[in-house]
């Protein structure tokens, strides 16, 4: 057991592991505990004996004190913790419940290894390079692998709210879900008491012995978070990318805001001539393969608010939360829809947009949210060799839990909650910041928070507008005209850039033979990118995740290698 640590609380005495029960309970933890003052204090009153300031600490006697389970329901924050009882010579591992930071493990004959990066999971002598059909195939539908599976076969991932339990005498794992969102309540928080809420959640989320700031894109998340913060902290740094292309720029809107709030404001400009550049940085940073477009500002914001600060607090969960997305319409008009229309019709129009049976729906091209797929199933097939048809217990349970949501507009929301912002989303944050040391937060993924936005009424959610309840709050703390623009996003100008790396590397058939993605046939898929460029990039989201893809499995592999290697060396010296 060992961590690398970036030091956020408690500087000089925040070292783990962190003991307890007199050296019987270790203790280790990637994330930040929000409320482990208050925990702190209960402990105390229970004649625990703390040594430092850190949060981590926390863990080891509430674990001692209370047991793994109320442990972990009485933690509010974002982890991947590991805790030895030599006593009962078992491991557990949790991981937050949304899944902020990753928490990877994989079994062998007589051998278990565990991290909180792919990368250390993936360098184990046991773990071969064999990529997992059904991770591959869900890659290619929606650029992300969701659900419990990694990319590897030899590699499983917690998913969010998920403990598991390792008997080291008998060899067992044990998992269990300790928190899944309740699609059942029906909220009844008036307008100041969410506000109450939320900004409970900022300012749990402040908490820092280092410098922090708020990533601020001018759209009604982060400007909330951002106004909040600044109530707080008068003198909170924000930070926003901006873009040549004026179709694509919200630096301004960003810049008004940082001006109403007061805040110490820096906006930098994505320089398109670093496409190849970033490209390759970015992938070198991933450690999971993830083919979201906006991992590139994401990464060089990242980069740049490092100079300032060491945490940064962000927006996401807001749309899933609150209903932000555009594709969630439909499943309000759906709802409207059923008021009006005759009973033997209801159960046929709240169907319309949901397929019961798989996560990606072919029928309606489209993950259970309506989040778009990239190529259907005779696309994939194609690349895959017609391995890409399949279920496991992951979709099997999602689709369960989804069946309990009160009403289409909630399954949608739920839906990405559970999939998109978990294994794509948060993902791009972590790894991302983390690649500059940078540590981001989320307040709107306080359970709080998302407990009171998924039970809200739809009105309240998404009707002629989305985000009803949100932008009702939010012109307590930013101008209207923030609060009345549409949603925009990170949209950048990707297919002329797509173009011109092919241009840079000789072409897409030389690209992709120099290297070449295990398991999808290479002039499958050099003919259906050569016609996209043919045709000016017509499917631009699926041509970067693809070239994306190809980036991180070379980086990946390489890095891999390399731990290997380093690995053999070292335990060669100690032997010696």
């Amino acid at each position: 057991m060992g961590m690398r640590r970036l030091s956020i609380i408690d500087l000089a005495h925040g070292w783990q592991p962190f003991e307890s029960a007199g050296g019987n309970v270790i203790a280790f933890q990637n994330g930040e505990i929000y409320n482990f003052k208050a925990l702190r204090r209960a402990l105390e009153a229970d004649g625990a004996t703390f040594h430092t300031n850190s949060d981590t600490e926390v863990i080891a006697h509430g674990y001692a004190r209370w047991g793994i389970r109320k442990l972990l329901s009485n933690l509010d924050g974002m982890f991947a913790l590991a805790i030895f009882d030599k006593v009962e010579q078992k491991l557990h591992l949790a991981r937050d419940r949304f899944g902020e930071k990753p928490l990877f493990y994989s079994r062998g004959p007589g051998v278990f290894g565990y991290g909180s990066t792919l990368l250390s999971v993936a360098s184990m002598p046991w773990v071969k390079d064999d990529f997992d059909p059904l991770s591959l195939n869900r890659y290619l539908a929606v650029h992300y692998v969701p659900g419990d599976r990694t990319i590897f076969k030899d590699i499983q991932q917690l998913l969010p709210g998920e403990r598991l339990e390792f008997d080291i005498r008998r060899q067992q794992v044990f998992r269990q879900r300790y928190y899944t969102p309740n699609l059942t309540r029906q909220s009844n928080l008036s307008e100041d008491e969410l506000a109450a809420t939320i900004e409970e959640a900022v300012e749990s989320r402040l908490i820092s012995d280092v410098p922090v700031g708020v990533f601020l894109s001018g759209g009604i998340d982060s400007s909330v978070i951002a106004a909040i913060a600044a109530k707080k902290n008068s003198r909170i740094a924000t930070f926003s990318m901006g873009f040549p292309e004026v179709d694509f720029d919200e630096s301004k809107v960003a810049a008004d805001v940082a001006r109403h709030i007061g805040s110490e404001h820096h906006s930098f400009i994505f320089n398109e001539n670093n496409f190849p550049v970033l490209m390759k940085e970015v992938a070198a940073s991933m450690d999971t393969p993830v083919g979201d477009q906006a991992l590139l500002p994401v990464y060089w914001l990242s980069k740049e608010a490092k100079n300032y600060v060491t945490v940064v607090l962000s927006g996401e969960g807001g749309d899933e939360v609150f209903g932000g997305y555009s594709y969630y319409q439909k499943f309000y008009n759906a709802l409207r829809a059923q008021s009006k229309t005759p009973v033997q019709k209801l159960i046929q129009i709240a169907e319309r947009f949901w397929s019961k049976e798989s996560f990606l729906s072919e029928k309606l091209l489209a993950t259970p949210s309506g989040f778009p797929l990239m190529i259907g199933e005779k696309d994939r097939a194609a690349l895959l060799e017609g391995h890409c048809r399949g279920s496991d217990a992951w979709e099997q349970d999602f689709l369960g839990w989804l069946s309990n949501a009160k009403d289409s507009l909630q399954r949608a929301t739920a839906a990405d909650l559970g999939s998109w912002l978990a294994d794509d989303l948060l993902v791009k944050l972590d790894r991302m910041t983390m690649a500059h040391s940078l540590e981001g937060r989320a307040p709107y993924l306080s359970a709080n928070v998302v407990e009171a936005g998924l039970s809200l009424n739809p009105e309240s959610r998404y009707a002629s507008e989305s985000k009803v309840a949100l932008r009702n709050i939010a012109k307590r703390y930013v101008p209207a005209d923030v609060v009345n623009r549409p949603k925009q996003g990170f949209c950048l100008p990707m297919k002329q850039w797509l173009l011109d790396w092919f241009d840079l590397h000789g072409g897409v058939r030389p690209y992709f033979k120099a290297r070449p993605i295990p398991s999808i046939k290479i002039d499958v898929l050099c003919n259906m990118i050569e016609w996209d460029v043919q045709h000016g990039i017509v499917r631009d989201r699926f041509v970067f995740a693809i070239v994306m893809f190809a980036e991180w499995w070379s980086e990946f592999a390489t890095q891999r290698d390399r731990v290997r290697s380093n690995a053999a060396t070292a335990s060669e010296r100690y032997v010696a």
